[in-house]
């Protein structure tokens, strides 16, 4: 897909933001980091038009806990369907929240984290 950035040292988290991709515009940047604790995580960073009259950079942290992630990583290619469906589902439901913020009047934070549990895998 064209426009979007992915700077993401491993070949699974870059999968992981293949998946989300098309619920973000384009020139959204996908950026593999580490937490505090050392675990990996996948920070999203778009410029969001429907949050006022202005652009807004909001950034979405995906923080899937070390568990959860070490059995993604252990699954086949071909099972992580389930895990990439559960991913969608929390993504879908963070922007459907910042979206309810807006239309209630109330400020859209910049800074937004979805932590996927043991649902994701």
């Amino acid at each position: 897909m064209e426009g979007y950035l992915y700077e993401c040292a491993s070949p699974e988290f870059e999968e992981l933001a293949r998946v989300i991709t098309d619920l973000f515009p384009e020139q959204t940047r996908f950026v593999e980091h580490s937490a505090d604790d050392g675990t990996p995580q996948l920070t999203v960073h778009w410029v969001a038009m429907r949050f006022g009259a202005t652009a807004r950079r909001i950034a979405l942290t995906i923080a899937i806990t070390p568990a959860a992630l070490a059995r993604y990583r252990a699954l086949r290619p071909r099972l992580r369907g389930r895990s990439y469906a559960v991913l969608r589902a929390y993504v879908e439901a963070e922007l459907g929240s910042l979206e309810e913020l807006y239309a209630k009047g109330e400020t859209v934070p910049r800074e937004v984290t979805v932590a996927p549990g043991d649902d994701f895998a």
